[in-house]
């Protein structure tokens, strides 16, 4: 072997055992702040927005689960907050409770919710700046399923009244089964 490829290999040692100590002391404070929190908890006690009943299930009003970054990614939460959107909150335009899903940057991109001042259950995809698809169920059972893109809309639905399927592009409808009826005379 040449003294060159010995160096490298000294090289590569000394790399590793740097790396390694690093990795200890920062498992280490892990560790600790992990054993610092439970301890927390034994001694402070569980919030008081947080119940175990005797059947060991837990009750909370709301559940975050954040990614490696710290960026909130789930939400089940009642109710929820109004949607973030490329940094800023809007109103959502109404109560809801239920499940958010964001995208790595934390805007609000999915969900399936119950609303609050109308019993109907929705679940959306969204792009970052709107609604594109909406399936919805209303309280008696009328499911509607809508896809849209600003200019363009789909719409699917069944009810009392039969299936329904209207297509719309810009201001024009294309196609609407049933037909509208003309009113009887």
């Amino acid at each position: 072997m040449e003294d060159q490829d010995v160096k490298n290999i000294l090289n590569s040692i000394e790399k590793l055992k740097l790396r390694n100590s690093r990795l200890t002391r920062a498992l280490t404070a892990s560790v600790s702040v992990l054993t610092l929190g439970i301890i927390a908890l034994a001694v402070l006690g569980v919030p008081s927005k947080t119940a175990f009943t005797a059947g060991g299930v837990l009750t909370v009003r709301g559940l975050v689960v954040v990614d490696g970054n710290g960026v909130e990614r789930v939400r089940i939460e009642a109710p929820l907050p109004d949607p973030l959107v490329l940094g800023k909150r809007f109103p959502r335009g109404g109560v809801v409770s239920g499940i958010l899903l964001s995208d790595e940057e934390g805007n609000e991109r999915s969900g399936y919710v119950t609303s609050d001042g109308y019993p109907n259950v929705f679940f959306t995809l969204d792009s970052l700046a709107r609604q594109h698809v909406l399936f919805i169920t209303e309280p008696q059972g009328d499911p509607t399923l809508r896809l849209w893109d600003g200019t363009s809309v789909s719409t699917l639905s069944a009810g009392s009244d039969g299936p329904g399927l209207k297509l719309v592009a810009g201001e024009k409808t294309l196609l609407e089964i049933p037909a509208r009826k003309p009113a009887i005379k």
